[in-house]
């Protein structure tokens, strides 16, 4: 006959005691901020010499930094360049310039002749390409069109595979479905999709949590 305690005990001994829990997830956490440094470290490394770039930005991966123009990275900007690296080209007074908090997928392409901007808590996806210049005229293919620059506001979401061409304004808390080529303006809280890139709907419950 099987006594109750007995039950108990057995129930309770394939079970982690509180203690065990506790150091396994004190070490799941340090492991983390190892693994965060160690993204700290990497684009302190990387980008050393090449970019100013604050003590919180953090690179998984490689970044590839070519041309002689600025790159002006915020608080907080995080790359993930491990499949493939993300590409920054800034052309001879060409400016890219990355607000805080916002990450970058990797196999992005972001080339400025004259001005990229992005704003602060944006997420772009992998392969992401965005560029200021279309750098052939369409009747003398030799010759190189005016730059447009190319402003993405705060808190925008761009889907993966996106194109970005230039002279395009992203308003506030856009969203772009993935593998859209946009053309033209794209208003603030509204989601745009398509070749070329269309407002599909208004994000009206955006406009209720204000």
């Amino acid at each position: 006959m099987v006594r109750d305690e007995d039950l108990t005990n057995a129930e309770m001994s394939g079970r982690p005691n509180a203690p065990e829990v506790e150091v396994t997830r004190q070490m799941a956490s340090l492991a983390g901020k190892i693994a965060d440094l160690g993204h700290i470290l990497n684009a302190q490394l990387r980008l050393r010499g090449r970019v100013r770039t604050p003590l919180t930005v953090r690179l998984r991966g490689r970044i590839h930094l070519s041309g002689c123009g600025e790159v002006v990275l915020g608080e907080g900007v995080s790359f993930n360049g491990t499949v493939v690296p993300v590409e920054l080209v800034t052309y001879e007074s060409g400016r890219i310039e990355i607000g805080d908090h916002t990450f970058i997928n990797y196999g992005s392409s972001i080339a400025a002749r004259a001005s990229v901007k992005i704003g602060a808590h944006c997420l772009l996806g992998h392969y992401t390409f965005v560029m200021d210049n279309d750098q052939h005229d369409i009747i003398k293919h030799m010759e190189l069109p005016q730059s447009g620059p190319v402003v993405i506001e705060d808190h925008v979401w761009i889907g993966s595979k996106t194109v970005i061409l230039a002279g395009v304004r992203i308003g506030s808390r856009a969203v772009i479905g993935a593998g859209s080529v946009v053309t033209r303006d794209v208003p603030a809280r509204c989601v745009a999709a398509g070749n070329p890139a269309r407002v599909l709907r208004r994000l009206t419950e955006l406009d209720e949590s204000d």
